[in-house]
């Protein structure tokens, strides 16, 4: 085993730093590698009007490499499979270097009595993979009626057939909660449970899937004078949605998603499209449960959302449009968001395609702030068009 690890990291040394060609397919230890990169680079112009923006950045022209550009490599061997995967881009300078995934696979009989997966895996619940908008990082309608991806966390997924299962650690979450807590000097995370995932899923046509996660958070006031000290309590969260995208005639396909969640931006996986200054708006954060006002205990609201998608594809081209509402009852009003996009995909070459898209949205008032707030900032509106480059190897 240890001269095979040896030989695979040799062989991605030669064909990523080789001077000729790039070769993606190798024989390696009695196996067959894969590798393979993807460069995805966008120059678009953005503009935001209304909000209450402040201190953030308002250039309306950029040019970079969105986060999901990444460079990886797949090894078969029998019943095993391993992949690994560094994503290569995002908004920091120098943009950084990440790990996308890292898992291996094990097929019990060949497969007739399914697989195993452990490592760094997928989410398998998200909606977001039907769509195809480009200029938002591949997210689709994030914050506008489809359940997005989380940042990938270390599990474990069993498949058989089109159903799937996986548990998912929820520890590397824990810095979410200070959002919950302004003025808190001290936030305790304790995970019950992992995150629990199911989907039943069509390969790109149909998908139904939950999520549910069970945590508990410990609040210290030692910064406020607010009398909530040391208060325990448990925190659930979790999320319904449906997906199908099918085929009408030749060429046309029509996507259409929708879900239900309750605190699902505990797991990072569904936003609020109340935002700043970016054309998504998002906020995982809005997406958490509230502290309740005008009380001594530690006591908690539930933000709820709902959502929808619906988009069409003939051929090239895709065109869609996403609305959702999220509420609680410590909010002085729910935050209603929509957007809409258009993209056409030219591909000028095997390993080469250029896509320019449109798209607007409208985040809704601030209804996120108190109900002690006499009145909320204006919506916040973008409309944003550009051009994605995308070199797949």
């Amino acid at each position: 085993m240890k001269k095979r690890l040896t030989s695979l990291v040799l062989v991605l040394v030669f064909a990523f730093a080789g001077k000729s060609a790039f070769a993606k397919s190798f024989e390696v230890g009695g196996g067959t590698l894969d590798a393979y990169a993807s460069i995805r680079a966008f120059a678009l112009y953005n503009n935001v009007d209304g909000g209450d923006v402040v201190g953030r950045d308002h250039s309306q022209f950029s040019i970079g490499m969105q986060s999901h550009s990444r460079v990886g490599a797949k090894w078969t061997q029998g019943d095993f499979h391993f992949n690994f995967e560094m994503g290569m881009g995002g908004a920091a300078l120098p943009p950084p270097v990440t790990l996308r995934l890292l898992y291996g696979d094990y097929k019990f009989a060949g497969g007739n009595s399914g697989r195993i997966r452990v490592g760094q895996i997928p989410n398998i619940s998200s909606t977001g993979s039907f769509y195809d908008r480009k200029l938002n990082g591949d997210d689709a309608l994030l914050g506008f009626g489809t359940i997005t991806e989380a940042i990938r966390r270390a599990g474990i997924n069993y498949e058989i057939g089109d159903f799937s299962v996986s548990a998912i650690s929820m520890r590397q979450d824990s810095s979410s909660f200070t959002a919950l807590y302004n003025g808190y000097g001290n936030v305790e995370f304790t995970e019950i449970m992992p995150r629990i995932e199911a989907a039943y899923s069509v390969a790109g046509v149909f998908r139904a899937a939950g999520s549910f996660v069970q945590t508990s958070v410990k609040a210290d006031n030692y910064a406020t004078e607010q009398p909530r000290l040391n208060q325990r309590y448990n925190i659930n969260a979790f999320h319904l949605a449906l997906a199908a995208a099918p085929k009408i005639g030749d060429n046309m396909r029509i996507i259409a998603s929708g879900f239900y969640s309750m605190n699902g931006g505990l797991y990072g996986m569904v936003t609020t499209a109340g935002g700043y200054d970016s054309i998504s708006g998002v906020s995982f954060n809005r997406a958490l449960p509230q502290l309740k006002e005008g009380t001594d205990k530690a006591e908690m609201e539930n933000t709820t959302i709902v959502g929808g998608a619906l988009a069409f594809r003939i051929d090239a081209f895709e065109a869609g449009l996403g609305y959702q509402s999220a509420s609680n009852d410590a909010w002085k009003d729910n935050i209603n968001g929509i957007g809409v996009y258009a993209n056409y995909r030219v591909r000028l070459s095997s390993n080469f395609m250029i896509i320019p898209e449109f798209g607007y949205s409208n985040c809704g008032d601030r209804g996120s702030a108190p109900k002690s707030v006499e009145s909320l900032p204006k919506d916040t509106r973008g409309v944003q068009a550009g051009v994605q480059f995308r070199i797949d190897i």
